[in-house]
């Protein structure tokens, strides 16, 4: 464990009882593999998304049994570390009757970071979408903070024909149209994040809806997957939120070791005194971890 070293000096004085939880919990950390969940009709261009956004391709792990109702998982593996992506089946469907969905939702729910929903820009309404959404919401208990809403296709806007080739941007015709479809999805979801329109097959905004993914996942799982983005995608700020949230998990993980092993008030003080520049020497490593 060669990145232990470098923790050494800071630690050196402190409980071996410190030292042990505290690489323990750091090596958990650093191999945490995050869990994406994908809704969105059949269509929506859920797998083309991850695909432009990803460096590894999707590949099939296997379906999740135990009931007929099947979400299909993908994974991709990059230096050991994996991401995974589970397609939620469900929308489109009368969900509310079905209880097999229920079972699968509850099985499901609790492993996954964050659950990407894609709609399709030219959709002209989302009703089978958004009865899905209520259920998760209000009958399985899923935060809305763990949805992020992405318009894809936004090429296919009308006017159709007016997409910029060249540039792949849309003309003003098709922006004012986006930003009513973007408006559109906040009224019939009121999402907690952003509503990010994009188009992965020409690269449109995908930026910015990586470094909005990077935010709206749990501080443990944005490392994770910004390891795993195509480097067009890994930007600084993406890698800056990356880091800091890394650094605020090694913080965390410093508090509850303090709070759950029993040590006196002066070792606890001094741990205290030393938490910052352990979180510093943490976030200097992390694009050695990642």
């Amino acid at each position: 464990m060669h990145q232990n070293s470098h923790f050494k000096p800071l630690l050196s004085a402190l409980p071996h009882s410190f030292q042990t939880s505290f690489f323990n919990q750091l090596n958990h950390l650093i191999n945490y593999s995050p869990t994406i969940g994908l809704m969105g009709k059949t269509g929506a261009g859920k797998s083309s998304l991850i695909n432009a956004l990803f460096q590894s391709t999707l590949s099939p792990v296997s379906d999740v049994s135990g009931c007929t109702r099947q979400a299909q998982r993908f994974s991709m593996t990059m230096n050991n570390h994996t991401l995974t992506f589970v397609d939620l089946p469900g929308v489109g469907e009368s969900i509310e009757r079905d209880k097999e969905y229920h079972q699968l939702y509850r099985n499901l729910l609790p492993e996954l970071d964050l659950i990407i929903w894609v709609l399709k820009a030219d959709d002209r309404a989302w009703s089978s979408d958004e009865q899905c959404y209520h259920f998760l919401t209000e009958q399985c208990g899923y935060l809305p903070s763990r949805f992020l809403f992405v318009l894809n296709q936004a090429d296919k806007i009308e006017p159709c024909r007016q997409w910029d080739e060249l540039c792949q941007l849309p003309s003003s015709e098709q922006a004012a149209n986006l930003v009513l479809k973007q408006q559109a999805v906040i009224t019939a979801f009121k999402p907690h994040h952003p509503v990010m329109t994009v188009s992965a097959a020409e690269g449109f905004q995908l930026t910015e809806l990586t470094e909005q993914l990077i935010h709206a996942l749990p501080a443990e799982a944005s490392s994770g997957v910004a390891r795993q983005l195509n480097s067009t995608y890994r930007t600084q700020s993406v890698e800056n939120s990356a880091r800091n949230d890394f650094g605020q998990c090694v913080s965390d993980i410093v508090d509850t070791i303090i709070d759950i092993i029993p040590l006196p008030t002066l070792i606890k003080h001094t741990i205290s005194t030393v938490k910052n520049s352990i979180v510093s020497v943490a976030k200097s490593l992390w694009s050695f971890f990642f």
